[in-house]
């Protein structure tokens, strides 16, 4: 993700044109960054996300099993036609989270991102239209029991029941939801690299414009505009979890790994600097 440097032998450091002065305060700033960067690597460690996400597909199932009831105890009609309307929409779902739950199992953050964008795109195109049919079709959402209409007044009292338990199940579903990943922490994790990465980043414009024209120079210029990719991206992140964008959020992180500290661009460039500077980054 950034600048990290460790101690020089003797044999680049007299190499080097940087001094020992610049050398141990970008090393020092570089310490200081480690504990952000380890925050947000934890934040999206698999072996934490993982029983999360799939204590998340446990109530899903829950949920859907309440669905089923609810669609049973239905007369044939536009109120049953549009729950399994709804159902439909669940069962693509069940298959998308599975498909990231296995992903992020694998560590392979590309495939979760897309899957989190295709997750997002089901909800706006495909469950919050289905979801108003229900709320027309029926007179009362089965996710907001505020909405009501009507025709509510047409549901008998164990239909009313059957609503009631499928809005229940809900809720827990927005519980381990909200349990398996905190954007508001995700979020909180980003802005404290991004404080540690600019007292990285200031010291290194110090370095670099202390030095003259040459390979060095151009070495460590590279990283910095990697660095500058990053904390754009970081930004958008940032932006888009505290408008809990979390489709957008992932987007940019699947961004994110192309320029990040595992990246071949970011171990290029550092491999360039340790070969240009006699010091290792």
């Amino acid at each position: 993700m950034t600048v990290a440097l460790t101690a020089v032998g003797c044999s680049s450091s007299s190499d080097s044109p940087l001094t020992s002065e610049q050398r141990t305060a970008l090393e020092e700033v570089a310490t200081a960054y480690d504990g952000a960067e380890s925050a947000l690597e934890k934040a999206f460690e698999a072996e934490t996300v993982v029983p999360k996400l799939e204590r998340w597909q446990e109530t899903e199932t829950v949920h859907q099993a309440a669905l089923d009831r609810l669609r049973d105890g239905l007369p044939e009609g536009e109120c049953r036609t549009a729950i399994e309307t709804l159902r439909s929409v669940e069962v693509g779902q069940n298959e998308i989270r599975a498909r990231i739950i296995e992903n992020y199992r694998e560590k392979r953050m590309a495939l979760v991102a897309k899957g989190a964008v295709e997750y997002g795109v089901s909800v706006i195109n495909g469950a919050i239209a289905a979801e108003d049919g229900v709320a027309v079709a029926c007179g009362r959402s089965t996710v907001d029991p505020k909405r009501t209409t009507e025709r509510a007044g047409e549901l008998t009292t164990a239909q009313n029941s059957l609503i009631d338990a499928v809005q229940a199940a809900y809720r827990e579903t927005r519980v381990a939801f909200n349990a398996s990943f905190s954007i508001p922490e995700f979020v909180a994790d980003v802005e404290a690299v991004d404080a540690a990465d600019g007292k990285v980043v200031k010291e290194l414009d110090e370095v670099i414009a202390a030095l003259g024209e040459g390979e060095c120079r151009k070495a460590l210029t590279d990283v910095r505009e990697l660095e500058s990719k990053q904390s754009e991206l970081r930004d958008e992140m940032v932006t888009a979890g505290k408008a809990l964008d979390a489709t957008t959020m992932f987007t940019r992180l699947d961004d994110y790994g192309k320029v990040n500290s595992n990246s071949d661009a970011f171990v290029t460039a550092l491999r360039s600097v340790t070969e240009k500077c006699g010091v290792d980054l």
